[in-house]
């Protein structure tokens, strides 16, 4: 009785199994420059971001330089960034 049940489940599963799936459709063209125009929006707002805070000036020094093969390799010792003073009155 088991073997005939099984043997009823692979016919019947044995075309579904058998043929190619079908491709995913492709995207319609408004969805495709929907995400164009999002990327580009972002890359702009990441551009203004950037441009508006001022550039920290690193204190850095070369303690090492050797060269590997055709690349020069320095090793850097950097300075923390001046904080700012705190407020008079606190403290």
């Amino acid at each position: 009785m088991r073997a005939l049940l099984l043997v009823a489940l692979a016919a019947l599963a044995g075309p579904a199994l058998a043929e190619p799936p079908e491709p995913a459709p492709a995207p319609s063209s408004a969805w495709l420059e929907r995400q164009q125009s999002a990327a580009a929006d972002e890359a702009d707002a990441a551009g203004a971001r950037s441009s508006k805070v001022p550039a920290v000036k690193e204190n850095c020094r070369v303690v090492k330089q050797w060269k590997v093969g055709d690349t020069v390799v320095k090793h850097r010792v950097c300075d923390d960034a001046p904080k700012p003073a705190a407020p008079a009155g606190q403290g």
